[in-house]
């Protein structure tokens, strides 16, 4: 699975290059789907978050308000050059790929990392964190139909959707800990179609307190939640409502209750 995200972050990287490289002037500054942010804020974004694989001085602080802690390196790069910011991006993503695949292997694979609010996780789940985060701002924030870019989008494979659920359903617990706590009392299944799809089961937590999810199909849960992988990743970011892009089955209120509480960062 770690080296399949490898490969996918690199493929992934290179749509987002080939993206970058063919906009016009008029196209960096046209509006994305993230509220307040350009096309060209979303790509220094990127870049900036990468540039923090490399020099953990420009990662942003994922103690608190991960989001609202992104701003202050996207507003620095409003006044670079565009050619600035498609070079870092090109630069940091190359050699954090590198740095990615070099941390597949023990001992460094299973050394846990803390994310601050995203979590705390195997250093070998890197690539696919920055695979979504590369994934949904190219294919939901940058390209139409919900960005402005019209330009085709790119495979929607296993090497790019595999380790992006991977990452979503790993950091889940620790993202909607709060917003989650009390809600889940009873197992709920989420079915997901597609190359990077599966079941699992989120249920009541241990010890921590976070729910905690399992492949499978649990015993007696409460209800069965379908969508597809790459509409998980729209809905679960909240991107979407996911009222439009899943069905249920079983106790809908109850679905409806855990659903309204997830949001993946």
């Amino acid at each position: 699975m770690s080296q399949l995200a490898v490969d996918g972050f690199r493929a992934e990287r290179g749509a987002i290059l080939e993206v970058a490289k063919g906009l016009s002037e008029e196209e960096w500054g046209q509006p994305s789907a993230c509220a307040g942010w350009t096309v060209r804020d979303v790509m220094g974004h990127m870049a900036c978050t990468l540039h923090g694989v490399i020099d953990p001085a420009f990662l942003p602080n994922t103690d608190r308000d991960t989001e609202q802690s992104m701003e202050p390196a996207v507003a620095e790069r409003r006044t670079w050059p565009i050619e600035a910011v498609l070079e870092e991006y090109e630069t940091c993503s190359e050699q954090a790929a590198n740095v990615f695949a070099s941390v597949q292997d023990a001992p460094l694979a299973d050394t846990m990392l803390s994310m601050g609010e995203l979590g705390t996780h195997p250093m070998s789940i890197l690539p696919s964190t920055f695979l979504f985060d590369g994934y949904t701002h190219l294919r939901h924030d940058i390209l139409t139909p919900t960005g402005s870019v019209d330009r085709p989008q790119p495979p929607r494979d296993e090497m790019r959707l595999r380790p992006t659920v991977e990452w979503m359903l790993a950091g889940l617990p620790w993202m909607c800990e709060d917003a989650l706590a009390g809600i889940v009392d009873r197992p709920l299944v989420l079915v997901l179609d597609g190359p990077g799809g599966g079941t699992w089961t989120i249920a009541p937590g241990g010890d921590s307190g976070r729910v905690v999810l399992t492949e499978g199909a649990g015993d007696r849960a409460a209800a069965t939640v379908h969508s597809s992988d790459h509409d998980f990743v729209i809905w679960g970011t909240r991107r979407a409502p996911w009222r439009d892009l899943t069905k249920t089955e079983g106790d809908d209120a109850y679905a409806a209750r855990v659903l309204d509480a997830i949001k993946i960062i």
